[in-house]
């Protein structure tokens, strides 16, 4: 992956820049980015750093799609910069509840939740497709969502600490959106009982 450095060089101007959407598109694909875009992530670093902190969220947000698909050395190596000291404390501030959500998703990318550093971002759609375990019919639901009921819950500690962050941030919405992503279902085809998280249609928890 090569990115031209004029586009780079836009790009750290310019939080608004036309040379963002570039970099993304070369960068990622389909939710997936590709490995060699984590030589991306010091420049990233650098200029989160130099813009305002209301101009940092598309570039934290970029460098947290690289770095779930990134290997534990590359992440770890700009954890600390990207996330403690500018991730983190966007989360209070972010300028919506979608970009909340990503930020908090950027979090745990770096973190090296190779799950929800990934699949965070289905909140804001909405909604969740999910698979029972024992019938394996796909189930597609509203979050909230009332039919098929979810009954709300907060099934980890993980769980537990985004909806607290939500709440801290006076994001209510996404708090309650968390308490039906982490809620329980009874499968409307067989009845079976689940954790909603724990089983998000075309997810791999090996």
């Amino acid at each position: 992956m090569t990115i031209p450095s004029e586009v780079l060089d836009s790009a750290a101007a310019d939080p608004a820049s036309p040379a963002w959407d570039h970099i993304w598109q070369e960068s990622c694909h389909q939710g997936t980015c590709d490995p060699a875009s984590v030589v991306l992530l010091p420049w990233l670093a650098q200029t989160c750093a130099a813009f305002i902190p209301e101009n940092r969220e598309n570039a934290v947000v970029l460098a947290g799609s690289i770095a779930v698909d990134a290997s534990d050395t590359d992440r770890a190596a700009y954890a600390d910069e990207i996330t403690g000291a500018l991730a983190l404390d966007r989360l209070p501030c972010a300028s919506n509840d979608s970009m909340f959500v990503y930020l908090q998703q950027a979090v745990l990318a770096f973190e090296g939740d190779e799950i929800w550093g990934k699949e965070l971002d289905r909140i804001n759609d909405g909604e969740v497709d999910v698979e029972c375990p024992e019938c394996e019919e796909e189930l597609l639901l509203d979050l909230p969502s009332e039919d098929p009921p979810i009954q709300p819950g907060l099934s980890s500690d993980l769980a537990v600490r985004l909806h607290a962050e939500a709440l801290q941030a006076g994001r209510e919405s996404v708090a309650t959106a968390f308490t039906y992503l982490f809620g329980r279902l009874n499968c409307p085809n067989c009845g079976t009982g689940f954790e909603l998280a724990e089983h998000l249609a075309g997810v791999s928890y090996q």
